[in-house]
């Protein structure tokens, strides 16, 4: 059985892989996600985490601003490390928003809430 870790990347893993810096045909801003992604996987500190975070929540930012979706596992991977650096209401609050904006995780975005409690 895989743990919660290992949900989350495998899902940041894929990811990774569709990101680029520009809107994708499927209507996503992905930012520099796979160049900060990689920096933290590969490396990980604290530089690279917050690295990460920030092109995380500017990837919500410019989504919002350009009136597009936040692409799927963005906003369960600020959750993630939220959770992470100890914040576990903020961190289950940007689940919640992940469940509500992709009905179809919330199985596993429970999951992610319940393990927290």
């Amino acid at each position: 059985m895989l743990t919660k870790t290992k949900y989350f990347f495998i899902i940041a893993t894929t990811f990774m892989f569709a990101g680029c810096a520009s809107v994708t045909e499927s209507g996503y801003y992905w930012g520099s996600y796979s160049e900060t992604y990689y920096e933290y996987i590969k490396a990980p500190s604290e530089q690279s985490v917050t690295e990460h975070l920030n092109e995380l929540n500017d990837i919500v930012n410019v989504s919002e601003k350009k009136g597009l979706k936040v692409p799927p596992g963005i906003y369960a991977e600020i959750g993630y490390i939220t959770a992470k650096r100890g914040d576990k209401d903020s961190s289950i609050n940007y689940y919640r928003q992940e469940a509500e904006l992709y009905p179809e995780s919330k199985g596993f975005i429970e999951r992610l809430i319940t393990d927290q409690k």
